[in-house]
């Protein structure tokens, strides 16, 4: 069946100016559907608005800096029964500057304007008004989505201080356009929101919360006190995860831990004594390891870096291993690579491994399951196209002891608890 096909990411960037959007019909040189209309798309192979600005470099011969992201819609998943592939499709949406040319590569046997009525009588890809959809009409500002691209690119920061510096986005258009702000570009400004990081569970989780709160409230609601109440729990989760966390590794005496997060170096901080040692995996390829033991060392904590290549043998002189969360789904969880390693060697030794994650790391049912994968042109340094890595690991929940959150350790009932009240049919639009 087509549902037991592998799925594969692929990025559809597309290109309007007074209503239009450009549509290429696929020359015969291409690997797949060729003859048909398209946007200009491609495999993922960076993060997924990187890798969009470089579809349109590419196959439109336009460059970045001569059109403005204008839509983000939530990935869809497209079935194709004749081809037997299943596709991923992250579509984005970019307005063309007035004086910019279009010059098409071999991919494209022509180019033409279209309006998006006129898809359905074009022999087109699949899903391709679908994608359209998910992020057409163009709506919002400048600064939204400005804000929201700095986040979309962002390999600086951790998963909950881009999921506030979005809900800060969200709020600041809210407020701007609050007037003339009708409730469809409300719940669309949310998606793209969701969207924006689609690896990171916060998001749609986040996403789900506002758009239940703002049903709830038929209409009589308080954007920026919805966004302030979000932020604050935010905040709270992240204090309280780590000390239910600290609580339950008393016993401990020597920890090992990857990457940076909030809830984990707050833990660890709880947790030492004057006996106590850290040691923290390198973390590469941005080395968010060093950073932790850093700010660690800076508050008296004895901590040491080790090479990533070394974490099984840093995880063997443990007592336990703990890492934090990037997104919880049904039966796993994502965090950065390097945990997978970290936790199979944890349980082949038969020491106890624990996440560190908040409820809302939860994502909502049906939500995409997209593991990031970036270039090193992602983080700034120059390479070829053959330096892309994946940047988080996928580990079946039961292979942690357990997951710490604000409310204590998770339970599978808690979870799926939590699963149900998130679901709702207005983040992921009904197809049309």
């Amino acid at each position: 069946m087509t549902t037991s096909l592998p799925l594969t990411p692929v990025v559809t960037a597309f290109l309007y100016t007074d209503n239009k959007i450009v549509l290429i019909r696929r020359s015969s040189a291409v690997g797949t559907y060729q003859g048909l209309w398209a946007a200009f798309s491609g495999y993922i192979e960076r993060l997924p608005l990187n890798q969009a600005y470089q579809e349109l470099s590419e196959e439109a011969g336009v460059a970045e800096e001569n059109v403005r992201l204008a839509g983000i819609g939530i990935p869809l998943t497209v079935h194709d029964e004749v081809e037997q592939r299943r596709w991923l499709v992250f579509p984005f949406l970019f307005e063309l500057e007035d004086s910019t040319r279009i010059n098409t590569n071999w991919e494209a046997e022509e180019w033409a304007w279209y309006s998006l009525d006129d898809l359905s009588n074009l022999n087109t890809v699949p899903g391709l008004e679908e994608a359209l959809r998910r992020v057409w009409p163009p709506f919002g500002d400048r600064v939204f989505w400005y804000s929201l691209s700095k986040i979309a690119r962002d390999t600086e920061h951790g998963a909950t201080e881009l999921a506030r510096r979005g809900l800060a986005a969200l709020g600041g258009l809210v407020q701007s356009q609050w007037e003339h702000m009708g409730s469809r570009d409300l719940t669309n400004a949310i998606r793209a929101f969701a969207a924006c990081r689609p690896s990171m569970g916060v998001f749609p989780n986040l996403a789900s919360r506002l758009l239940l709160a703002i049903n709830r409230e038929a209409g009589e609601f308080d954007f920026d006190e919805l966004v302030t109440e979000l932020l604050n729990a935010i905040y709270d989760a992240t204090a309280l995860s780590a000390a239910s966390a600290a609580k339950g590794l008393t016993y401990a005496r020597k920890l090992f831990t990857l990457s940076y997060s909030e809830a984990v170096r707050d833990a660890i901080l709880t947790w030492h004594n004057a006996q106590s040692e850290v040691m923290v995996a390198e973390s590469g390829p941005k080395n968010e390891g060093l950073k932790l033991v850093a700010e660690l060392a800076s508050r008296g904590v004895n901590a040491r870096t080790v090479a990533d290549a070394d974490i099984p043998y840093a995880v063997e002189e443990s007592d336990a291993v703990v890492v934090g969360c990037d997104a919880i789904f049904q039966d796993k969880l994502i965090n950065k690579t390097g945990t997978r390693l970290a936790v199979t060697t944890a349980r082949a030794a038969g020491m106890p491994a624990y996440a560190i994650a908040q409820t809302y790391k939860i994502v909502p049912p049906d939500w995409p399951e997209f593991l990031e994968i970036q270039s090193c042109r992602d983080y700034g340094e120059d390479c070829n196209d053959t330096g892309s890595i994946s940047i988080f690991d996928a580990i079946p929940l039961d292979d942690f002891s357990s997951v710490f959150t604000e409310e204590g350790k998770l339970t599978h009932g808690r979870l799926e608890e939590i699963r149900s009240e998130l679901a709702s049919f207005e983040l992921i639009p009904v197809k049309s």
